[in-house]
């Protein structure tokens, strides 16, 4: 008998809650009981279809799943279009452990029926890739095959071949070049822009060496690209709603940890899992809205290759990447995390002003992380918003009168920048490190660690190093009073002449 992972790959069933699904997919399936007009007979093994008129049958969600679970169903399968699904049953199903899968586009129910009444039922196929991996591999054999480079530009990710490192200066030029229409794709040209007829993705095809175009491939590759990214965007659809309820009752934190636990894990996030929780605030006069953004993290997500629940809340969109666990740091990816979010910022939020991101790293224990996780991010992207507003770069450190009047002394100003930052400034000059921009936001958070690490992207731990670094560099410590008072003002001494600090190192004229 076929499994319930051997049922859903065949017919390409979505799950709709990942983690009871994923610890099923050996159960074997003993046949198939519908819901219709009356509630069904079901046995050991069974797979429950809940057709759009059964669920008057079916009668209150916490009642019928109990009942069923404890006559051993493995699943339940809804179709993607009822609208008669509701978050109480999906609820009831998370809590009883029982999986929910959703039928895909052009998938009825008889064709589940029609498995388990074949004489001869036939070897279940392997699943088929996930879409990011078919785009890259179409990439990849269209750059050996004619030392063309093609580029998906998604609205906060770049996909592209495995072995390719994405040159964004020349995709922006790319894309701002006009779209080429399908029946116009000429025979040789440098760099084509093509708009994606369903999924409104961007290909970029970069030909340097000027290789003679085949229109016909090409029309065939587009066709093959968009198809695989149409998928993409289509399966994020049958989640949404559920992400936007766990988001919003994450910040809201009206119910106690007991009952978002099992919402929790049914996406897959447990205990012992580390994850980067975004926030990104769109302020009122972007001409962006926070849903479009929620779309932008998921490509981040799926560029990477990492779990992803993304939803608009009020004015900002967040997300929650699974990058590791505490055994395994880092997560099986396509590619460097920290390297996608810096692809995220370029190439999205860069594009689009009145955004502001922010991020916050830890490892999960229960629900309660999340909710923290989450607005510790939305604090960052905060503080980023109020330094944009300020019209400085970066963190913005408050300049007290005592650095103002200071700084109407230059002799002594440059005697105290020197002592302190110069060493620094030195060190990061040869060494091609950021201590003093380190030491800044240090100050700018009030010396705490946790939020300069969360600030800086990095390790509370590498944030220790640094610090200790610094301290050997200048000869003054960082705990007491006298010494931290010294090193703020020599900070600000460049915030009280024209905002910053430059890069040499100097106090600024």
């Amino acid at each position: 008998m076929p499994t319930v992972g051997e049922v859903a790959d065949r017919l390409g069933l979505l799950p709709l809650t990942p983690g009871p699904a994923e610890r099923t997919r050996r159960q074997e399936v003993t046949g198939v009981a519908e819901c219709a007009s009356a509630a069904p007979e079901v046995k050991a093994g069974n797979l429950v279809c809940m057709r759009e008129t059964g669920w008057r049958a079916a009668g209150a969600p916490g009642a019928f799943v109990a009942a069923i679970r404890r006559r051993g169903v493995c699943a339940v399968v809804v179709d993607t279009d009822d609208r008669c699904l509701t978050a109480e049953f999906v609820s009831a199903c998370v809590q009883q452990g029982v999986p929910i899968y959703m039928l895909p586009k052009g998938c009825r129910f008889d064709d589940i029926r029609a498995l388990f009444d074949e004489a001869q039922p036939q070897a279940v196929e392997e699943s088929d890739p996930d879409p990011v991996t078919v785009i890259a591999d179409l990439l990849d054999s269209l750059r050996r095959r004619s030392s063309i480079f093609g580029a998906v530009v998604l609205d906060g990710a770049v996909l592209v071949a495995p072995s390719q490192e994405p040159d964004l200066g020349l995709l922006a030029k790319t894309v701002a070049l006009p779209a080429t229409a399908m029946h116009a794709i000429s025979g040789i040209a440098a760099a084509l822009n093509i708009t994606l007829p369903r999924s409104k993705a961007a290909l970029a095809l970069s030909n340097p060496e000027r290789r003679p175009l085949e229109p016909a491939r090409v029309r065939k590759l587009v066709h093959d690209l968009d198809a695989a990214t149409y998928v993409l965007k289509a399966q994020r659809l049958m989640r949404r709603p559920l992400e936007a309820v766990l988001v919003r009752e994450l910040l809201e934190a009206r119910l106690p940890a007991s009952a978002m636990e099992p919402w929790v894990e049914s996406f897959g996030y447990v205990s012992g899992d580390r994850v980067h929780s975004v926030a990104v605030i769109v302020d009122e006069q972007a001409a962006i809205t926070p849903s479009r953004v929620v779309e932008a993290l998921h490509d981040l997500g799926a560029a990477a290759g990492l779990s992803t629940i993304a939803a608009a809340y009020g004015s900002s969109a967040y997300a929650l990447v699974k990058t590791g666990t505490e055994k395994e740091p880092q997560a099986p990816s396509r590619g460097d995390f920290g390297r996608q979010m810096k692809v995220f910022e370029e190439l999205f939020v860069a594009r689009h002003p009145g955004l502001a991101v922010g991020g916050s790293s830890y490892l999960i224990r229960g629900s309660d992380d999340l909710m923290r996780g989450l607005i510790n991010a939305r604090q960052m992207a905060e503080r980023r918003s109020r330094s944009r507003d300020a019209g400085s770069v970066g963190v913005v450190l408050p300049v007290p009168f005592a650095a103002t009047l200071l700084a109407g002394d230059p002799e002594r100003a440059r005697a105290l920048h020197r002592s302190l930052l110069g060493p620094v400034a030195a060190y990061d000059r040869e060494k091609d490190t950021n201590y003093v921009s380190t030491l800044q936001t240090f100050f700018a958070l009030d010396c705490s660690s946790g939020a300069t690490a969360n600030e800086l992207g990095i390790h509370i731990n590498t944030l220790r190093y640094r610090l200790s670094r610094i301290e050997k560099l200048t000869g003054r410590g960082l705990q007491t009073m006298a010494d931290r008072t010294d090193y703020y003002l020599a900070l600000c001494l460049g915030e009280a002449a024209r905002g910053r600090v430059d890069r040499g190192g100097e106090v600024a004229p």
